[in-house]
């Protein structure tokens, strides 16, 4: 895949999310995906990651704010909408790293600022 397809590949995994489209998810993650930053190995903990964003906040948004692709990796800048955030915060950002082998997301690496609701 190009830097181009892997690029485009990332922002349909933010698409799927947005649209909570579990199904579509299946096909743009490997089945034996691993979350480093959650230590998590496989499918059913990526779509359970997913519900459980929207189960805290329904109508979190997450928006794709830079890509930059180079070889099997996609970098990601995203910001995250539909949260309370006292006046004048920043909106909380994540920042990722996907690795793409056959057309799939198997690997992610990231961190985040968002704080857990009960933090």
């Amino acid at each position: 895949m190009t830097a181009t397809d892997n690029k485009t590949l990332a922002s349909r995994v933010y698409e799927a999310i947005n649209r909570q489209d579990l199904a579509t998810l299946d096909e743009l993650f490997d089945p034996h995906i691993i979350r480093h930053a959650m230590g998590e190995v496989g499918i059913e903990r990526a779509r359970a990651a997913v519900a459980n964003a929207f189960a805290t906040f329904p109508q979190r948004r997450f928006v794709v704010e830079d890509l930059i692709a180079e070889g099997d990796k996609v970098a990601l800048r995203v910001t995250v909408h539909g949260v309370p955030m006292p006046p004048g915060e920043p909106l909380p950002l994540i920042l990722e790293i996907f690795r793409i082998e056959n057309g799939r997301v198997a690997e992610i690496w990231g961190a985040g600022t968002l704080r857990r609701p009960d933090a």
